[in-house]
């Protein structure tokens, strides 16, 4: 699936904005470090030639509503997508890249899709990484970080509040979070279930 495939379903649309290494309008077989002097706080690192660089992520539309989703996608790439010019847009959630590794989840790339929601699908032991999180709560668009477990590894200034995380311990459940767009397309709604925690925003 290339960069620019739009798959439609029942009310809603889904863009692929990257696959295989190669952003939207990006020419195949372009390398994977760009310069970019519009950000230039935001060095290259080492060429990652795993699987993960090769992620599909999509933007999902359903009316007014905006989710990202860029699988694993790492650093080099994500940094096409965000700069010379920002091809994601302003979304409403984000489902957080790479299970909130640091490898990924730059700080360009937060700024310029500035969501309201982040929801990061982490492990007990997997993700969450600490300088992820402060980059999460770094941007000013943020107004709640959701995780799917706790950090068992980090401590409480490095995870999300009890109440926004579905599972605490490191055997845990297995429970989720559930995100639901009203059908109006003008607000939304995030439930973690296991936390009878249940938050309302407007979309943008």
């Amino acid at each position: 699936m290339a960069p620019g495939t739009e798959v439609p379903l029942q009310g809603a649309s889904v863009k692929i904005l990257v696959a295989n290494g190669i952003v939207l309008n990006e020419a195949a077989g372009s390398p994977q470090v760009r310069k970019c002097e519009a950000n230039p706080e935001h060095p290259a690192k080492p060429e990652d030639t795993s699987d993960n660089a090769r992620s599909v992520g999509f933007l999902l539309t359903y009316n007014g509503f905006k989710f990202l989703d860029l699988g694993d996608l790492t650093w080099n790439v994500e940094h096409k997508l965000v700069c010379p010019a920002n091809l994601v847009g302003a979304v409403d959630v984000f489902q957080v890249s790479h299970h909130g590794l640091d490898a990924s989840n730059s700080p360009a790339l937060l700024k310029a899709a500035s969501p309201t929601v982040a929801v990061m699908n982490n492990g007990a032991k997997k993700g969450g990484s600490a300088p992820t999180f402060k980059w999460l709560k770094e941007t000013a668009s943020i107004k709640d970080v959701f995780q799917v477990h706790r950090n068992v590894g980090t401590g409480p200034g490095d995870n999300t509040a009890p109440e926004l995380t579905a599972n605490d311990d490191e055997k845990c459940e297995g429970l989720g979070i559930v995100v639901t767009v009203d059908p109006s397309g003008k607000t939304y709604t995030v439930e973690v279930p296991s936390k009878k925690t249940k938050k309302t925003y407007d979309v943008k």
